[in-house]
């Protein structure tokens, strides 16, 4: 069953995991600059927990100068990420096992011994001038490496703000905990993000 996480534990594990985003930064600024964003239930105060396990935190890091044209080669790209990230927490966390080219996002892990006790995901978003976002994927059945369109993604955080305007947001909170918890006995593998945008596009939501 999840609950809502401890507000303080979210924001410790968030400012460590600003450090690594802007060592990553630092790391590939021959490449690239990009806008660091905490998504989902991350920075609106929604993280879950299930029971006693440990949770996660996403991130959305939003490209915004392409300084080597890569933009047209997004493997390219990923394991350009993928390597700064390794070297970053290898410096930083005992026992760094490496990150994880999970198919929408890099996955980095922290464990103590067999256990994991932190996690944490990175998508890499470029957006469009229509403001609808794009997320590098790898799509394992073809193992090529494309764009593909967020769903719903268009004006989100325009949207999130007129909830919050319209004095919504604590049945906003209520009704994400219970999509949350939907998914979960259903054992659906749905992300905190697109549950969120589950929520943000229920028609209540929409304003």
């Amino acid at each position: 069953m999840y609950r809502l996480a401890d507000p303080y534990e979210v924001k410790e594990l968030a400012k460590w995991c600003d450090d690594i985003l802007h060592a990553v930064q630092d790391e590939v600024r021959d490449y690239f600059t990009f806008d660091i964003r905490l998504i989902g239930s991350g920075d609106k105060g929604l993280v879950t927990q299930n029971a006693n396990e440990p949770f996660d935190l996403d991130y959305n890091l939003i490209l915004q100068k392409d300084k080597k044209n890569l933009l047209n080669n997004p493997k390219k790209i990923k394991d350009i990420f993928i390597s700064s990230f390794n070297r970053v927490l290898e410096a930083n966390v005992s026992n760094y096992k490496g990150a994880s080219d999970s198919t929408p996002v890099i996955t980095l892990k922290i464990k103590n011994g067999a256990k994991i006790s932190f996690s944490f995901d990175v998508a890499i978003i470029v957006e469009n001038n229509d403001g609808v976002f794009y997320r590098l994927t790898h799509d394992k059945n073809t193992e090529r490496y494309i764009w593909n369109e967020v769903p719903r993604s268009a004006d989100y955080f325009e949207r999130v703000q007129r909830v919050k305007e319209n004095d919504l947001w604590e049945d906003f909170r209520y009704r994400y905990l219970e999509l949350k918890n939907m998914h979960l006995r259903r054992g659906d593998r749905v992300k905190s993000f697109s549950i969120f945008l589950e929520t943000l596009n229920e028609k209540r939501f929409r304003g």
